[in-house]
């Protein structure tokens, strides 16, 4: 049997919150049955699902991690690992 070893999200947070915090952006591959897509979100109530929002120095560190769940959800059929012996 082959097995997918997906690395599906990614939390960029400060530096010591917690990965609960309203200060946290979640970039995660997401599949509504129609093929995988990356997701960005933040759990913040007065946001309600509607947007999110982050610091300038946040930028660089999101931008970099929604290309890696992009290359990810891309090559979901190419990554497929065999376990060892």
């Amino acid at each position: 049997m082959k097995y997918h070893a997906i690395p599906a999200r990614i939390i960029v947070m400060p530096v010591g919150a917690a990965i609960f915090e309203a200060t946290a952006t979640v970039i995660e591959i997401a599949d509504d049955a129609a093929g995988p897509f990356v997701r960005v979100s933040q759990d913040v109530a007065e946001h309600e699902g509607k947007c999110i929002a982050f610091d300038g120095p946040e930028w660089p560190l999101i931008r970099d991690a929604i290309q890696k769940m992009l290359n990810v959800a891309q090559g979901l059929g190419a990554d497929t690992l065999q376990p060892n012996g």
